[in-house]
């Protein structure tokens, strides 16, 4: 590390030369990067799971609809109808869409006279609204119907879309949702309310948002980091240079994003942000040591000499740790997140290179031009910290008390965190898409679904008793009203029997006798209820809507299922639940786990590559036990006002550590230095305060600025991943140079009489110089 550093400034303009060559040939790639949002991207990625999930729609076809939703007062009038026809027709000649399910495609079984009819509800669009009411009324005896395509009191209508898309491909969600808005523009003229809302149009909406955020973030998280560096030094040209080093970042890990084919979504999009954010802190410290050694009276080169001798351990170390804390998250079983750790990891070596190349560089080169020599002045910092350690320091036990009060009271409080996976939870609550799906859910059924797939023998869903076995789950469900809507099977046949066999006019009800499930299907065909059941009819499917947003407690309705199935149902039927927000709660179980394994490595890590590289145990359990603090006091912060675990905030923690760390990292590496070259133990502690004040707090204040400007994003994970990192920065700046120095000094274990009194005697002389 030494070498590097040394090697940049003996050449500078080599450095530049070579890093302008990458950066411009890292331009070429970034039209390549690509936006997208997969709906796969917050299911958890295990392999049993995915392929139910896979195996389920291989089967019974998608379970995600785009519903067309059709509100107004005088919906079903002839003219209004045959308007709604018009349109269904020219949205089924585009490509993609696959089939519309509507009133004006599902069949109308009925008997008249003795003749069975099957045509569609609206095939022909009546003369006479009198006649377009009955019809209504009629559909609305269809369990498959009401809630789904037509509300309770007819003033609403659905269309569902069904896309055949065999692969996500860039641009698609886009595309439909042109489409669609111009299809459905004659109707937005005629009626109260149309929207459409499904997978398309929510991916669309977040990826807008995520353009915007990129538009006004980058921009904003630059000019903070400048102002906020500028003011806290004094001094422009030291904000100049983290500025030139994370721009150059940010365009190197696009680039590679590029060439892997990783696209921007809702986690690595504020990569950059972070990029600039958190890889100025090594500048700032490069900078100060820099200084340093010139105002010891060192020329340019000797002073970056000075820097690459005394900084050279710290960077090296801060730079590993933080790594590591973005790494930790790609453990997680969740493919976002999977990337995030992974493309950060690789943006923060990124900034590491060219931060240990073009520092010395341009510092060479700024001294060598004559130019103003960067000063960083304190501001007071250092005789602030030191007042505090003399306070502190009269008393540590009780201090140490209120810490450990401190974090018990965090401990119980974190506790009641609870965990979410929503995709509504991605948008505003004034946005467009979470109202519609409110609008969706209190006329019709919510925008979510899931499946249950029941299995048996071969040819088990031709048989009654079967049936009555799914219309008793769904029974359940209906009673339980957690959920919205369930359609299965069971309805489909209760449909046709009631329609054919007339026996109970507008009543739908099972056949008594197996014989005529058969005759009904081998009339009618697989194909007319593959949504519900398998070719060879040993699997049924009932499909279910809701719009539970908590994953809490959507896997607690799936999990009271699953008790009522296993003691009231058939035991020779299997049930198994699948789908995609099913998929999605699960993730939080993932989450969970992920963050915790993620906490443990990055402190493992931290202790055996400090107590590994400065051969010191003692000083690597400091090291543990000051950034504990922080996280502690997030975790409580986040119960105690009832912030979720989701894709934002999941990533606090473990990023938080990894950046927080490198104050405790300088500290501790300046501090094992000087015991080292054989300095008193106290007055140690009073040197590295002096030295690493102003790098230190200037450069906590400008992280916590700079993730205060995410809670600007239209994302409210990222708003709250934004304010929680800010909170982080300054728990862990207080940490550093409260509790630190605290443990280092060690006066409540290795108590000794006087030790106290020497402590402050020692201190506050050193407050007098």
């Amino acid at each position: 590390m030494k070498r590097i550093i040394i090697y940049a400034a003996h050449y500078p303009w080599v450095v530049i030369a070579v890093l302008s060559v990458i950066t411009l040939v890292a331009l070429t790639r970034l039209p390549d990067l690509n936006i997208e949002i997969a709906a796969e991207g917050m299911m958890v990625n295990d392999s049993k799971a995915m392929t139910l999930y896979d195996s389920t729609v291989e089967i019974f076809g998608s379970e995600n609809a785009t519903v067309i939703y059709l509100e107004d007062k005088d919906l079903v009038k002839p003219d209004n109808l045959a308007a709604i026809q018009k349109i269904v027709k020219e949205i089924e000649r585009i490509p993609q869409v696959s089939h519309i399910t509507s009133l004006f495609s599902l069949r109308y079984l009925r008997t008249k006279n003795g003749y069975i009819f099957t045509d569609p509800y609206f095939k022909s669009i009546p003369e006479t609204e009198s006649s377009a009411i009955s019809i209504a009324k009629a559909a609305l005896a269809n369990p498959l119907v009401e809630r789904n395509l037509i509300s309770r009191d007819g003033t609403v209508m659905a269309l569902n879309l069904y896309f055949d898309v065999p692969e996500y491909k860039t641009g698609f969600d886009e595309q439909m949702v042109s489409k669609l808005d111009a299809a459905l523009l004659p109707l937005k003229k005629r009626f109260r309310t149309v929207f459409h809302i499904g997978g398309p149009s929510i991916r669309a909406g977040i990826s807008e948002q995520i353009r915007k955020d990129q538009k006004m973030i980058l921009p904003l998280a630059l000019l903070v980091l400048i102002l906020t560096l500028g003011l806290m030094l004094r001094h422009l040209t030291a904000a100049f240079i983290p500025f030139l080093t994370a721009s150059l970042s940010v365009i190197w890990v696009l680039s590679v994003m590029a060439v892997l084919e990783i696209p921007i979504n809702i986690t690595t999009s504020i990569i950059p942000a972070i990029l600039i954010i958190a890889g100025s802190t090594e500048d700032i410290h490069l900078i100060s040591e820099y200084q340093a050694g010139l105002s010891d009276g060192l020329g340019a080169l000797e002073a970056n000499h000075f820097m690459a001798q005394h900084m050279g351990m710290a960077v090296l170390l801060t730079f590993i740790t933080t790594c590591l804390g973005f790494l930790s998250i790609s453990l997680n079983q969740i493919d976002l997140l999977q990337q995030f750790g992974l493309v950060a990891a690789i943006g923060l070596t990124l900034n590491f290179i060219i931060t240990v190349t073009l520092v010395p560089a341009c510092l060479r080169l700024i001294t060598q031009q004559g130019q103003t020599v960067v000063t960083l002045k304190s501001a007071g910092f250092d005789r602030l910290a030191l007042h505090i350690f003399d306070h502190i320091s009269m008393n540590p036990r009780l201090f140490i008390f209120a810490v450990i009060m401190i974090m018990a009271f965090s401990s119980f409080w974190a506790t009641k965190i609870e965990i979410n996976n929503d995709t509504m939870g991605y948008f505003e609550a004034s946005d467009k898409t979470p109202y519609h799906a409110k609008m969706l859910q209190n006329k019709l059924s919510g925008v979510h679904t899931l499946s249950i797939v029941v299995s048996g023998e071969k040819e088990a869903f031709l048989k009654t008793h079967n049936l009555l076995e799914l219309k008793k789950l769904q029974g359940y469900i209906e009673e339980a009203r957690q959920f919205d809507k369930s359609f299965s099977f069971a309805d489909y046949m209760g449909v046709v029997h009631g329609g054919i066999d007339g026996g109970q006019s507008g009543q739908t009800y099972l056949p008594a006798v197996d014989e005529q499930i058969s005759s009904y299907m081998a009339l009618l065909g697989h194909a007319s209820a593959k949504s519900f059941v398998s070719l060879d009819y040993s699997r049924a499917r009932i499909l279910v809507r809701h719009s539970i947003s908590s994953s809490k407690q959507l896997n607690q309705a799936i999990e009271n299922i699953r008790s009522f199935a296993s003691n009231t149902i058939d035991p020779r039927l299997n049930i198994e639940v699948t789908g995609e927000s099913y998929l999605n709660s699960q993730a939080v179980d993932y989450m969970a786990d992920g963050q915790l394994r993620s906490l443990l490595l990055m402190l493992v890590f931290i202790f055996i590559i400090i107590t590994l590289m400065l051969i010191n145990v003692r000083v690597g359990l400091v090291a543990v036990m000051v950034n504990i603090f922080p996280i502690t006091i997030l975790f409580g912060v986040m119960g105690y006002f009832h912030i979720a675990l989701d894709t934002g905030t999941i990533m606090v923690a473990a990023i938080a550590l990894g950046i927080g760390v490198d104050h405790t990292m300088h500290f501790i590496v300046r501090y094992q230095r000087l015991i080292n070259e054989g300095a008193p133990h106290v007055k140690s502690i009073m040197q590295v305060i002096r030295s690493e004040s102003v790098p230190i707090v200037s450069t906590a204040i400008a992280l916590a600025m700079g993730f205060t400007t995410l809670a600007l994003s239209s994302f409210p994970p990222i708003a709250l991943f934004g304010l929680l990192s800010a909170m982080v920065m300054l728990l862990a700046l207080i940490a550093t140079f409260v509790i630190t120095p605290l443990l280092l000094s060690n006066p409540w274990m290795d108590y000794e009489p006087g030790r106290s009194a020497e402590l402050i005697t020692v201190m506050r002389s050193e407050l007098r110089y």
